[in-house]
């Protein structure tokens, strides 16, 4: 009598996105599976095993339970034959799979597919074609993975959403696209309930100065849940406000998954959409600006930017305006907040009073002062206030369009004419260089009148001459955006002062320090004096050319 052999099945899938009802291949692999075994005599079905959203290439076998579940069956000879549609249901690594193979052979099971029939092991021969077979195969993974990179790079340039989950603040709807494989696309659209959190998020960074802990914080106070119901957390409410999406830029490339689990990468190396998709912009992409600036000046040596032209308080929850910009005139040290407390008793019970003060931060950074140790908040703050509305009643009296037009005229017409020049003489540079390249190849093969020494002697010279060329007009490009943004500064300055007051009088005290934080770059206080320095001075602007 013929020996009953008993049949396990194997289906997978590699993502998610094929576990779709509409196109998931579970079913088709398990139908060709059952047929093959219904064909054979003495083929039993046994059970099946399946896995989806399992990459047989990026999962190692040790990170794929199923086959570990398959393995310890097999030691318990629960079956005697492991069938798949194809061997690459089983994996595409190269330097693992055939191993994975042998080992099921050794233990008596016999591994079948539907299109490639059975795997023989008998000999060296069958030995390296089975590791051939998974080296193609794992190459054809490369090759995917090249390709779908790619079409997301030039999708995600043109604007194009790559699929995957909604970002907060987005809901996903049909787009009305079936693609090529006959499936209904989705599209992101402003889901205006979470949007109105995502304007809130972005509003306390960059008017009230909260920082990422800060404002996970404030949501939760106020119970808004994230979308999941939990609580919000720092890196969820850092990762809302760096992502360019929210002005309208959609980005690809934010994770990567390495080994069974998403890797965030380094914001620089995010795929940013060239064009702006002005439905998906929930915040204005001056405060989406702002919002990068003030977290890059907060740790600039964590973003490793330089120049940073934005002086911001590290924190805006101190009750005195001007931590974070002043300094002591004597050492140079900070001054930070010092708080004293008054106690009494009354015939109504204790009482108390705080009293805020700045206070130099010297004794703690074992520097020697010959200042005052601490400063009244009304010693500091009255003086400094009264400076900038002085500031700010000049900057309204006098109307500086023409001088503002005269400034952009003459960084164009000076600066830029500097500019053609150089590129101009660039480009002829760069077509004499090109001639000499063609001119060795002739000189090679002899149909040169010059020699490839005396060549690549000219070569090196132009060379040289181009990247010095190259550097000028990086020089040059440096000096314009600088001057213009001089320009822009006092510009938006001018348009900031009709609102600034009223809303200094009326904000609270995060705010205000935040406003403050607009205009001035630092004050100095010494026992005699304070110095307050603004971002840009008349002085600047008069000699700005």
């Amino acid at each position: 009598m013929e020996r009953i052999l008993r049949v396990a099945c194997l289906y997978r899938v590699s993502t998610l996105a094929q576990v779709d009802k509409d196109t998931d291949d579970i079913p088709m692999q398990q139908n060709a599976c059952r047929e093959f075994i219904a064909a054979m005599s003495n083929w039993k079905f046994e059970c099946d095993y399946i896995e989806k959203g399992v990459s047989g290439y990026k999962k190692s076998v040790a990170e794929r339970d199923v086959l570990q579940d398959i393995k310890r069956d097999a030691e318990l000879r629960r079956f005697d034959i492991l069938l798949v549609f194809m061997f690459d249901r089983l994996g595409r690594r190269e330097d693992e799979i055939p191993f994975m193979l042998e080992w099921f052979v050794s233990h008596g099971i016999e591994v079948w597919s539907v299109k490639e029939g059975h795997l023989h092991l008998e000999n060296r021969v069958d030995k390296l074609m089975n590791y051939i077979r998974f080296w193609q195969s794992g190459g054809e993974s490369e090759k995917t993975g090249v390709r779908v990179k790619e079409k997301h790079t030039q999708m995600i340039r043109e604007g194009k959403f790559c699929g995957g989950i909604a970002p907060y603040g987005y809901k996903l709807i049909p787009s009305g696209v079936i693609s090529n494989k006959g499936r209904l696309l989705k599209k992101p659209v402003i889901d205006e309930s979470e949007a109105e959190i995502v304007r809130l998020v972005y509003k306390l960074a960059t008017e009230n100065g909260y920082g990422g802990q800060r404002i996970a914080a404030y949501l939760n106070e106020q119970n808004i849940p994230t979308r999941k119901g939990a609580n919000w957390g720092l890196t969820v409410v850092n990762y809302m406000l760096r992502n360019p999406i929210y002005k309208g830029y959609p980005t690809y490339g934010k994770t990567t998954a390495k080994s069974g689990s998403n890797k965030r990468n380094n914001p620089a190396d995010w795929l940013i959409s060239e064009v702006k998709i002005d439905e998906l912009a929930i915040i204005d992409e001056a405060i989406w600006d702002k919002a990068q600036i003030i977290r890059t000046a907060r740790t600039p040596e964590k973003f490793k930017t330089e120049n940073i032209d934005y002086t911001i308080p590290l924190q805006t929850k101190s009750p005195l305006l001007l931590t974070g910009l002043i300094t002591c005139g004597h050492c140079g040290s900070t001054l930070s907040t010092y708080t004293s407390v008054s106690k009494w008793n009354t015939k109504d019970g204790p009482q108390r009073s705080v009293h805020p003060s700045y206070r130099c931060t010297s004794v703690n950074r074992g520097i020697k002062c010959n200042g005052q140790a601490t400063y009244s908040q009304a010693r500091v703050e009255e003086p400094v206030l009264d400076e900038i509305y002085r500031y700010l009643d000049s900057l309204e009296a006098v109307d500086l369009r023409d001088r503002l037009a005269e400034i952009r005229s003459q960084t164009v017409n000076k600066e830029e004419t500097a500019l053609r020049a150089v590129t101009a003489k660039i480009v002829k540079l760069t077509a004499e260089i090109e001639k000499l390249n063609t001119e060795i190849i002739s000189s090679i093969s002899g149909d040169s009148a010059f020699t490839p020494e005396q060549l690549a002697t000219a070569l090196r010279q132009q060379s040289a001459a181009l990247e010095k060329l190259n550097t000028e007009e990086t020089s040059i490009r440096k000096t314009i955006d600088a001057k213009l943004a001089n320009v822009n500064k006092f510009s938006n300055l001018q348009k900031m002062v009709p609102n600034w007051r009223e809303e200094f009088q009326k904000a609270g005290t995060d705010v205000r320090k935040m406003l403050i934080s607009e205009l001035l770059d630092s004050v100095v206080i010494s026992r005699d004096r304070i110095e307050v320095n603004f971002k840009v001075s008349f002085d600047d602007f008069t000699r700005m050319s």
